[in-house]
């Protein structure tokens, strides 16, 4: 059976994609343009080991099975999104290229990927502007995102350069069309099924419920404390054997 989809899956606008990397950069960088400070430092370069790290695990952690899923997505969508007569869709042959590069590099366990413009260029034997190119297509796109990072020289003396320029963080992302091709090819629930397999699930739960139970879903220790000396009144009160204890 063959994997893809139709044309019409795929939208020629990238509206949606450029929603997606403007909430991006108004939710993780949140930065303001800061005076020049007389650093060669970038406008808008944040500290290392801020934002990203918790935006790594957040995005850039997911299965090997998931990783064969996104890239093929993504070959779809440019396959999908090539108009006639054209050689290459919205991605481009480089920017595939920089994409699976990206999804093989990132730390399995904590997501970590800040390769530098050079080290991606040697590894797919590409030309630094071919990849610049390719990064801001695969961003345009709604594929990725990062953020500008700097970091203290360490023992610099007061009249030398206090801070130095490194590599981006890069945050995987998905288009939404892309999102739900990958869930198809992985055979997930929709939002739609999973959310009403949770709230059947809530209902169960208070269907079947016992007063032991609600007590112990209270988060306030004190008022949980409260209810169970409540019960424990009610219970002794009303004795299983029909009698009460004498005072």
């Amino acid at each position: 059976m063959s994997n893809s989809l139709p044309a019409a899956t795929f939208p020629r606008a990238s509206s949606g994609a450029s929603n997606i990397a403007r909430s991006f950069s108004e939710v993780t960088t949140g930065i303001r343009d800061r005076a020049r400070s007389g650093q060669p430092v970038r406008r808008n370069s944040q500290n290392a080991g801020g934002a990203e790290v918790a935006l790594w695990r957040a995005h850039n952690t997911f299965s090997a099975t998931e990783h064969n899923a996104r890239m093929r997505a993504a070959e779809e969508f440019d396959h999908e999104t090539k108009l006639p007569g054209k050689r290459n869709g919205a991605l481009g042959a480089v920017g595939l290229e920089v994409l699976r590069l990206m999804l093989r590099m990132r730390g399995r366990k904590t997501g970590r990927l800040d390769l530098s413009y050079q080290q991606i260029a040697d590894k797919i034997h590409r030309s630094r502007s071919a990849v610049g190119d390719a990064l801001d297509r695969l961003k345009k796109c709604g594929f990725l995102d990062w953020i500008r990072r700097c970091q203290h020289v360490e023992d610099a003396l007061p009249d030398e350069q206090q801070t130095e320029q490194i590599p981006n963080a890069y945050i995987l992302l998905q288009p939404p069309t892309v999102r739900e091709c990958v869930r198809r090819m992985l055979r997930r629930p929709s939002e739609f099924v999973r959310a009403v397999a949770e709230k059947l699930a809530r209902q169960k739960k208070i269907d079947t419920a016992t007063v032991d139970d609600v007590i112990a879903d209270v988060q306030n220790p004190e008022l949980r404390a409260l209810l169970a000396k409540v019960r424990l009144s009610v219970d002794s009160a009303n004795p299983l054997s029909g009698q009460t204890e004498a005072l």
